[in-house]
């Protein structure tokens, strides 16, 4: 019997490689349809409660653009008989054409946290909520990586550890 991590994994794995196809059917279908109080929350936007919402922020035309999410260290809670939470760290990336803005690729990281329920043997989704970092830590951050690795090198050559 697969262990609550590999069952999520698999859940994961399954609705991030239906959310990079833009298949909306298949992103849905990974969802307890028969709960009418689901809550999707993406970063960018206010909460999306019931399907009507949902449905209506997945529903813009999405066929020009390109989009990648990748997922990792999922943290699994059970949370009783059949509920469990999903955490875990995640980076999209998303292509616009034509978007003035963002002539290029843009991304970045967030943290999500997602609440399942086991229905007829499988989970899926009731609740989903993306958190992304602060800004502070995203410009921290940017500014970390952008050390040249020699840098790192003299330091630890110093015995100097971080």
């Amino acid at each position: 019997m697969a262990s609550l991590h590999e069952e999520l994994t698999q859940f994961l794995d399954a609705y991030f490689e239906a959310w990079n196809r833009y298949d909306v059917a298949d992103m849905r279908a990974l969802w307890d349809e028969e709960e009418p109080d689901v809550t999707y929350l993406a970063e960018e936007c206010e909460p999306h409660h019931g399907w009507d919402a949902i449905l209506g922020y997945w529903g813009v035309d999405r066929s020009r653009s390109e989009r990648l999410v990748s997922w990792h260290s999922l943290h699994a809670t059970q949370a009783g008989e059949d509920v469990a939470i999903a955490f875990f760290h995640a980076n999209w990336s998303t292509y616009i054409p034509g978007n003035r803005l963002y002539p290029k690729p843009f991304g970045g990281p967030v943290r999500i946290s997602m609440v399942l329920r086991r229905k007829a043997g499988a989970w899926r989704a009731i609740h989903y909520v993306e958190c992304p970092l602060a800004s502070i830590i995203q410009l921290r951050k940017a500014h970390e990586d952008a050390v040249e690795p020699a840098l790192h090198e003299r330091l630890a050559a110093k015995g100097i550890t971080y």
